[in-house]
C-alpha cells in the first residue's frame, strides 16, 4: 500500500473540527456546556493535552466546551497553514514536525487514519471513505450480489482512473495539472490522475441517494469520486452488481 505523507489542509481542519466536537459531546457528563478536568480525562488521548493547555480555564480548572473546540480548530489551521511552507494546501508529515507539541499528536492521528482508509489497486491508490455501516445497509436492502464491495471499490477505481471521455484523464485534460494548466502529454495525464486520486477519495453512496444521470444503487454499486481536479462536477464509478461492468458518469 502505498504510504500517505501529507494531507489536505482543509480537510484536517474540518476533521478536527467534527473530531472535537464528538469528543466533547462525550466527554460532558453533566450536560452543562463545560468539561472540568475530571471529564477531561474522557478526551481521547490526544485531545487531553489541548485541554491542559487552553487559555479559557475557569478558576475551577473547567474551560467550556465551545471555547475548547473553537480553540482547538483555530491553532490547528493557524498552524497547519504557517507550517505550508511551500505553499501548496497540504501538510506533510516533515512539515508538521514544526506544529507545537499538543498538536503534533493529533496530526499523526489524523495522518493514520486517512492510512487505514487507504486502498490500493495496482498502481492506484485512494481513500474509501464510505461511512462505517453502509454497505451493511446495502446488502440490507438490495441483497448480496456477485460482484463483492470490495471487488466494486477497485473495479471503480480502474474505471475512474482509465475513462477517457467522464473519468479523470478528461479532467485533467481540461483543467490541467497543480498549475492549473491543460495537460496534453498522456504521462502526464496519467501522473496527475494518479495524484488526484491519492489525494482524493471515493464513497459508496447512501442507499436512498439518487445521482443525476439516473443510475439506481438497487442495480449497481455506485461511488462518488471526491478530488481537487474535477471543478464543480459531480463525478461516478457504477459497477453492476452482477456483471461487474464499470462505467463512469459526470454532471455539473
Amino acid at each position: 500500500m502505498a504510504k500517505i505523507t501529507k494531507v489536505r489542509i482543509d480537510d484536517l481542519v474540518a476533521a478536527s473540527r467534527s473530531y472535537v466536537e464528538v469528543q466533547l459531546k462525550k466527554a460532558d457528563v453533566s450536560k452543562n456546556g463545560l468539561i472540568s478536568p475530571t471529564e477531561a480525562k474522557r478526551l481521547a488521548k490526544d485531545l487531553r493535552d489541548n485541554f491542559a493547555d487552553s487559555q479559557f480555564k475557569l478558576p475551577a480548572g473547567s474551560v467550556s466546551a465551545k471555547d475548547v473546540a473553537r480553540e482547538f480548530v483555530v491553532m490547528m489551521e493557524a498552524w497547519a497553514k504557517a507550517t505550508d511552507k511551500n505553499g501548496d494546501g497540504y501538510l506533510s508529515s516533515a512539515e508538521a514536525k514544526k506544529l507545537p507539541k499538543n498538536l503534533r499528536d493529533n496530526f499523526a492521528n489524523y495522518l493514520d487514519a486517512q492510512q487505514r482508509t487507504a486502498v490500493t489497486s495496482g498502481a492506484l491508490t485512494t481513500r474509501d471513505t464510505t461511512p462505517a455501516g453502509r454497505v451493511d445497509q446495502h446488502l440490507r436492502a438490495f441483497g448480496r450480489s456477485a460482484i463483492s464491495y470490495e471487488d466494486a471499490f477497485a473495479r471503480a477505481l480502474k474505471a475512474v482512473a482509465s475513462d477517457q471521455e467522464s473519468g479523470l484523464p478528461a479532467f485533467a485534460r481540461e483543467f490541467g495539472g497543480p498549475d492549473g494548466q491543460p495537460l496534453e502529454d498522456e504521462r502526464k495525464i496519467a501522473a496527475e490522475v494518479e495524484r488526484l486520486l491519492k489525494d482524493g477519495s471515493m464513497e459508496l453512496v447512501p442507499v436512498g441517494e439518487e445521482i443525476p444521470t439516473g443510475e439506481e444503487n438497487k442495480d449497481a454499486w455506485i461511488f462518488s469520486v471526491s478530488t481537487d481536479g474535477q471543478g464543480d462536477h459531480g463525478l461516478w464509478a457504477i459497477i453492476d452488481r452482477k456483471t461487474g461492468e464499470a462505467s463512469v458518469t459526470n454532471f455539473n
